[in-house]
């Protein structure tokens, strides 16, 4: 059996990324042995209309005993359980922890915004869950920061099952749930021994060094990105603890699509449908409605459209900086679509309505009307939608550890414009160094007027139709399904397997 740990899965939570993966990645590997799923219940947030309360449990804590409610949900092979705690609602509440603007803030959707111990009750929970269930995994997959306080229990971790391996996935390590001490104290005293164990090693403590020091697999979800953290190429505090990791060694477990969400010829969003053989007749459509919706000027420009978290890791600074003055951003904004095209921005900004990033944003769809369009309230079904509708996706991320959004763009027939980092590196092939098998453009440095440069270059290869249709049609016939996905997945826990029964022959 394989469990997944999670602080997040779709479709009944979802903040990013990590909610698709952990949604859909199960239900693949369940082709090699039944998978469980464990997260937090989160009362007031989840789409929970087929879970029901399944039982509940208590655990010591400190000589106090705390009750644990459990939901469960079974599909496509895949147990689905989710863990609330009593006492005050803890998990309920984490996620509202950010205020009442939470769901417009795209700043750090990943960020710590509760007391760290909370997240350790979780742990103990989860484990003891694993037990009570007498589930006997294989392998157990930690899913980001927020479930590995699960390595301060090793003796209720060794007594899972014999032989059960540890594995950390990496979904993104700009987040890694720093650890103060000032709350120690209200831990048991096992418990302590083993935070502090960690901190004295660099003066520091987060929740992946605990687990850089415990797991016995440390993976992320690209080639480039795992790189990348091994030579210290991205822009990242904490790199010091990476010399934790047992094997001196980043697996690359790359992240896929589910094809029947993110396809334009599958689509629950799209009433009409199309794929690399009716897009040109199909895709006219839904260019012609986003413009309408969005109020935006219809004509032989290309609509670019920016989808991501309005953040400095998705490269809101490249459109518009936002250390400048408002004037000066302002004049950013039309220089890029004085490149003749008309630009989209859809995303939660950073800060929320009340930040820079709206203000600016609101301000550019005053100065550019039937130019510029912006949308901070984002849906799924207007996500594809706009997908469907856009000529090309835009990616300039800092660093951009796995990456969806560019993979979804290729699906759809709607060209990626990315910089080369992480995943986006991976999954699209640049126009400039091979023209005639490229899926995309290449953004090559971190600066507004590399940006400038490469949508000039991209919107001159729009009207060149021939060259246009190759690309794109290169693009939708790219396969970045999880079934792909899986064959690294399959070879990887094959390896394990065997590196395991090697070391029990010896």
């Amino acid at each position: 059996m394989i469990v997944h740990l999670a602080s997040e899965v779709a479709p009944f939570y979802k903040r990013g990324g990590l909610g698709d993966v952990v949604g859909t990645l199960p239900k693949y590997l369940s082709v090699k042995e039944p998978n469980v799923v464990i997260s937090f219940y989160y009362k007031t947030r989840m789409h929970k209309d087929y879970l029901f309360e399944q039982d509940c449990f208590e655990i010591e804590i400190q000589n106090v005993n705390y009750t644990f409610h459990y939901y469960h949900y079974q599909e496509d092979g895949v147990d689905f359980y989710f863990l609330n705690m009593s006492d005050d609602m803890q998990f309920s509440d984490m996620e509202s922890g950010e205020g009442k603007t939470s769901d417009e803030d795209g700043e750090k959707p990943y960020g710590q915004n509760f007391p760290f111990v909370v997240y350790l009750y979780f742990a103990k929970a989860a484990l003891h869950l694993i037990k009570l269930k007498d589930m006997q995994p294989g392998f157990v997959f930690f899913h980001d920061w927020h479930v590995c306080g699960c390595f301060v229990y090793p003796d209720l971790l060794e007594s899972l099952s014999p032989n059960c391996k540890t594995i950390l996935l990496i979904h993104n390590y700009e987040f890694q749930g720093e650890i103060f001490l000032d709350q120690v104290h209200l831990l048991e005293a096992e418990t302590r021994e083993q935070l502090m164990a960690v901190h004295g090693i660099h003066g520091m403590l987060t929740f992946f060094s605990l687990a850089f020091k415990n797991a016995d697999y440390v993976a992320t979800v690209s080639e480039t990105y795992a790189w990348e953290l091994c030579e210290s190429q991205v822009p990242h505090c904490g790199m010091q603890f990476l010399d934790l990791i047992k094997r001196n060694k980043i697996y690359a477990l790359p992240n896929g699509i589910d094809e029947k969400q993110w396809s334009p010829d599958q689509s629950p969003f799209l009433y009409r449908h199309y794929d690399v053989s009716s897009y040109k007749n199909v895709k006219p459509y839904w260019k012609n409605r986003m413009c309408k919706t969005l109020n935006i000027t219809e004509g032989e420009e290309p609509v670019v459209l920016f989808m991501a978290r309005l953040t400095e890791q998705k490269g809101i600074n490249l459109l518009m900086n936002l250390w400048k003055s408002e004037a000066e951003a302002m004049e950013q904004i039309r220089t890029l679509l004085d490149q003749g095209l008309k630009l989209v921005v859809y995303g939660r900004p950073a800060n929320g309505v009340n930040g820079i990033i709206h203000k600016r944003l609101s301000k550019a769809m005053d100065l550019f009307p039937g130019r510029f369009s912006y949308v901070h309230e984002y849906t799924e079904k207007q996500a594809h939608e706009f997908l469907a509708g856009a000529d090309m996706i835009l990616c300039p991320s800092l660093f951009e550890p796995c990456g969806l959004v560019q993979m979804y763009g290729l699906a759809f027939g709607c060209v990626p414009v990315v910089r080369p980092v992480g995943g986006l590196k991976d999954t699209v092939v640049s126009y400039a160094h091979l023209p005639h098998e490229c899926t995309g453009f290449y953004i090559p440095e971190f600066e507004h007027e590399s940006l400038v440069e490469t949508l000039c270059e991209a919107v001159q290869a729009f009207h060149r139709k021939a060259e246009w249709h190759g690309i794109i049609e290169r693009g939708m016939r790219e396969d970045f399904s999880w079934k792909r996905s899986m064959e690294k997945y399959l070879t990887f826990l094959d390896m394990v397997e065997e590196e395991s029964q090697v070391v029990m022959a010896e």
